[in-house]
């Protein structure tokens, strides 16, 4: 099958994937990317033939590559290799770790004595680029992704970067934890009522006791309005288990409010 055909067959798939995908070669130039990424990330440029490094410091493409990078626990390229000061690395002003697309820095190619694919240094970044990291980007929570591609004869290194929108599913689990938290909070704040008011029994004629008393009450009454707006919010459910005992299902409990609305 012609290598253009296979191209766009590629196009083609990655058009209907919802995630927005990336293919940067070893120099660092996007090859591929959707338009799902576009979209996500608000890129209206073309970037076909776009070097990561020429993109404006602001381009939130650039920004959602690099900014991945500063969580590196490193050594850094740079740093392994301990460049001079005044060495003129791209790495060095976004501190990013992908150190096989430096392949025209004179310090890396002089310190080189294996492939990238077999170094160290690559299998380290790999590691760290293939766990999921989230960031925040217009108003949204992006998790993102790398796995990589692997050309020994040529000593070649593409990596594969997957944007995902995850803000859906972090709101989800806001409104989940927010319910058990209010369901928690519930049962001490009775037992809280319920001793202030044996306490206002036993004293009824002391004034500040009383005065204390209603204080708190009071008190007591916003939170307890606070944990029915969120109980309506969220509609926190328990779920019912044999031996009449009841345990917090946090994972079922916005299915089962579902079913029962």
């Amino acid at each position: 099958m012609p290598l253009a055909r296979k191209k766009k067959e590629l196009e083609a798939v990655l058009e209907n994937i919802s995630d927005g995908v990336l293919f940067i070669d070893s120099k660092g130039t996007i090859r591929i990317y959707n338009r799902a990424l576009s979209n996500m990330l608000s890129a209206n440029e073309e970037l076909t033939g776009t070097q990561i490094f020429s993109l404006p410091a602001d381009n939130p493409v650039r920004q959602g590559i690099f900014r991945v990078d500063e969580g590196f626990p490193g050594p850094y390229c740079w740093e392994r290799n301990k460049c001079p000061g005044d060495t003129e690395c791209p790495g060095k002003n976004t501190r990013c770790c992908r150190c096989w697309i430096f392949s025209a820095c004179k310090s890396l190619s002089s310190n080189k004595d294996k492939s990238c694919i077999e170094c160290p240094q690559y299998k380290t970044v790999r590691q760290f680029l293939e766990k999921p990291k989230e960031l925040e980007m217009n108003d949204k929570s992006i998790s993102v992704l790398s796995s990589f591609i692997e050309y020994s004869d040529k000593d070649e290194i593409w990596e594969v970067i997957v944007f995902k929108d995850v803000t859906s599913e972090r709101i989800d689990a806001v409104c989940k934890l927010a319910g058990a938290l209010a369901h928690e909070l519930r049962r001490p704040l009775q037992v809280i009522t319920s001793c202030l008011t044996l306490v206002s029994d036993k004293n009824p004629d002391d004034a500040e006791v009383k005065e204390d008393y209603v204080t708190m009450k009071d008190s007591c009454m916003r939170m307890n309005g606070i944990i029915e707006k969120i109980n309506h919010l969220t509609r926190y459910k328990t779920k019912h288990y044999i031996q009449k005992l009841r345990i917090l299902d946090i994972e079922g409990s916005a299915g089962e409010s579902d079913k029962n609305t």
